[in-house]
């Protein structure tokens, strides 16, 4: 193998080391998106890149999506430097996936850091290809059957539980409606995930008691150490996650101690299908 990797945690997290040239030129971009899927999260500690040379690493496992008319967003709770994403941080601290609204949600992103938080701002990602596949088979298969309502307006209240009209404007359901996907995610490989977050607004079809139960039962879950890798960040480091079969939140710092990452978001390669027909 050109590349040697070092596990952060037992269920979630990979540290690769390679050289530069070789992430750069694609060689090895099979393997690492192999591993990415079975890990959730590589890291590239110290790679340092450009602007230019995380676009070309991006390139080489996917194809960047274009946001707000770049390839390459800032990521920051500074106004002048990330308007859009600095509305959004505070919703941030909670966990999700990019993406809950679209048919086609994110492959990955690969973050670079620029400048870190003096105290907090550290992410977190959990596991959720782990999480289901600790249930027993009978709830699997149970799992299996049900979809949730995902609202971006449901996260950002938990941040902003009295919202400005400006506020929803921005991320109300009157801007972004609610999204129902299925609950599990069968992925081309066979492999199945659970589509959690705190975007989670009810269980489709169960009574409210129910449903309420079981959201506060799989963030819970989503919750536990042992599904969790915490990336303490680093300038200079390089950071993917898989979309598909994690989420991730940011640990709350102080939003104007400057910290900055740039991220390349990576086109869906695949819509989120259904293990099986919802029951009538």
């Amino acid at each position: 193998m050109r590349f040697t990797t070092v596990d952060l945690t037992p269920r979630i997290g990979t540290e690769v080391k390679a050289d530069l040239a070789a992430l750069l030129d694609g060689s090895i971009a099979q393997e690492l998106r192999a591993v990415l899927e079975q890990r959730g999260v590589l890291l590239f500690r110290g790679v340092d890149m450009t602007d230019e040379q995380q676009l070309q690493f991006a390139r080489t496992l996917g194809k960047p999506r274009n946001e707000h008319g770049t390839d390459i967003t800032k990521v920051s709770s500074d106004k002048t430097k990330s308007p859009i994403f600095a509305e959004y941080t505070e919703g941030t601290y909670f966990f999700h996936f990019d993406d809950t609204y679209m048919e086609y949600p994110a492959l990955a992103s690969v973050l670079r850091c620029r400048a870190v938080a003096p105290e907090g701002g550290q992410t977190e990602f959990a596991n959720t290809y782990a999480i289901y596949d600790d249930f027993s088979p009978e709830e699997q298969a149970w799992l299996d059957t049900l979809e949730a309502e995902h609202s971006q307006e449901c996260i950002q209240r938990k941040a902003f539980p009295n919202p400005t009209e400006w506020q929803l404007s921005l991320w109300g359901e009157g801007k972004i409606p609610p999204t129902i996907h299925p609950l599990v995610w069968l992925h081309r490989t066979g492999r199945k995930s659970l589509l959690l977050g705190e975007t989670m607004k009810r269980i489709v079809g169960l009574p409210e008691d129910e449903s309420i139960a079981l959201v506060r039962r799989l963030m819970a879950l989503s919750d536990q150490r042992k599904y969790i890798y915490r990336h303490e960040w680093q300038v200079g480091d390089i950071l993917i996650w898989d979309n598909t079969g994690t989420v991730h939140r940011v640990v709350p710092f102080d939003l104007d101690c400057g910290r900055e990452l740039q991220r390349v978001k990576l086109a869906g390669e695949e819509p989120v299908r259904a293990v099986s027909p919802v029951p009538a």
